[in-house]
């Protein structure tokens, strides 16, 4: 069987993704655009969300988040349906979060941030998964 370099770096389409998944990537790339247009919309970003009261937290999120990086977070424009790895992997945090999966979070990120970036992060995920309880996988 020959081998399929596409296949291994194709990451998901957002078409195909969980509820959880799908509401921080949408939320992420709508954020990145309406800024960058001088148009954002607390209305729409709760759209995105599923719920208004997810907005700070989300806020909160992507702060902890843009800060523990170790560089800026590569986002997909909202045409794209392929994930990045970026948004896959915040959404992969977000979904350890809502199963308390501290474990699995910091596996996920242990080789790229320290605990104390860790610890914040798992925070801000934490916080803001509370406000999708209703979603289910």
């Amino acid at each position: 069987m020959p081998f399929d370099l596409n296949q291994l770096t194709q990451t998901p389409d957002i078409r195909c993704i969980d509820p959880v998944r799908a509401r921080i990537v949408g939320a992420l790339r709508y954020c990145h655009v309406a800024k960058a247009a001088k148009a954002y919309c607390p209305n729409r970003l709760a759209q995105q969300l599923g719920c208004r009261t997810a907005i700070s937290s989300f806020h909160v999120f992507v702060d902890e988040a843009g800060r523990s990086w170790p560089e800026p977070i590569s986002l997909h424009l909202p045409c794209n349906p392929r994930l990045s790895y970026d948004e896959m992997l915040l959404a992969d945090l977000c979904v350890a979060a809502t199963r308390s999966d501290r474990g699995a979070f910091d596996a996920m990120i242990q080789d790229m941030l320290g605990v104390s970036a860790r610890n914040s992060l798992w925070s801000a995920c934490q916080r803001l998964v509370r406000c999708f309880a209703p979603v289910t996988e």
